[in-house]
């Protein structure tokens, strides 16, 4: 039976490694059920070492607090192992949306739409994330001999691969769940009915689910600009203003494989141009980190501060982010 003590021996018999080493490591892999917090780390820690399992050692810095690095004992690698050995039984489906939809009578068609517009979304947020996400592997790996493989890289490889594929397997049984409700609330005409009727259009009375989606309040038009595929966004209002909405900008750039953003400044809150909000370093960073360039178009009314535009030339966003004063200018930059 798999628990976290197997998790931090896995970890330790890589490298030798500190409390918070581990707890940094656990809660950034996506495959291990655990949040990483001191509690689960330490507690863990504290049994594996009372049991002979790992020894510690504590570091004096002259210039930082002392710290405790922990290492695998012999024992403990013996315990790895014979974790290892124990026979897998394959997982057992626990599917919350699954086990609602039993009682799907007590819900009216369009409220499980709007629950399966939201879950859809996170599971393209989600997606979007696995995609761009490094293969996860343990720290301080041995070195591999000529004209062999790193097995556990090879394997964490074919893990995100079959989590990408399960993730876009699941967007497809959604997209079915959709079209059944759809049917249900008459919005969409069955299969055996004549064929005049088959595209029939969903009344105008339908809401779609907002969700706190921004692109769902935006127009999107895709360029492609000397083969970089770039999206160009408008709207009527300022909306863009927290890191989530940076996620969904980075949704919709992986829907339509974009690798860059056009778009005003007037979508943008006021807030994201205060740099003591923090708001637009969090969001800068968040399109960095996925490699998204973002353009944006000044308009005259709207007055951004010197101290914001400083931010953008000294900080590590300037090849990322730029504020232009026209969209020719603004293609241009994204062009080079």
């Amino acid at each position: 039976m798999m628990s976290i003590q197997h998790i931090v021996l896995g970890y330790l018999s890589a490298s030798s490694q500190t409390g918070y080493d581990l707890k940094k490591a656990i809660a950034a892999h996506p495959f291990l059920p655990w949040s990483g917090n001191n509690n689960q780390i330490y507690r863990s820690l504290l049994e594996l070492e009372n049991q002979g399992f790992v020894e510690s050692e504590t570091v004096i810095q002259h210039m930082a607090p002392s710290k405790k690095i922990y290492r695998i004992t012999n024992p403990g690698r013996a315990l790895l192992k014979h974790w290892l050995y124990e026979p897998v039984a394959p997982a057992q489906i626990d599917h919350p949306l699954l086990v609602k939809l039993q009682f799907a009578d007590h819900l009216k068609p369009a409220d499980w739409f709007e629950i399966f517009m939201k879950y859809r979304q996170e599971l393209h947020d989600r997606l979007l994330l696995y995609k761009h996400m490094p293969v996860p592997r343990l720290r301080a790996a041995k070195p591999q001999k000529p004209g062999t493989i790193d097995l556990a890289a090879s394997c964490n490889k074919l893990a995100l691969q079959y989590e990408i594929t399960r993730i876009e397997a699941e967007i497809q049984m959604v997209n079915q769940f959709l079209d059944l409700v759809k049917v249900q609330a008459g919005w969409k005409q069955s299969a055996d009915l004549p064929e005049e009727n088959l595209d029939q259009a969903m009344p105008p009375t339908i809401v779609y689910p907002t969700a706190g989606r921004v692109f769902e309040q935006l127009t999107v038009h895709r360029l492609d600009i000397d083969e970089l595929p770039v999206l160009e966004l408008s709207g009527e209002a300022a909306i863009i203003g927290t890191e989530q909405d940076a996620l969904d900008l980075l949704t919709l750039c992986g829907e339509h494989q974009a690798q860059g953003i056009l778009a005003s400044t007037s979508l943008f809150h006021e807030d994201f141009f205060r740099l003591k909000t923090g708001i637009a370093g969090a969001i800068l960073q968040t399109l960095v980190n996925y490699q998204v360039r973002l353009a944006l178009v000044r308009q005259p009314e709207q007055k951004i501060k010197g101290k914001f535009m400083e931010f953008v030339h000294e900080s590590n966003h300037g090849s990322h982010f730029a504020v232009l004063d026209n969209r020719e200018e603004a293609i241009r930059w994204l062009m080079h």
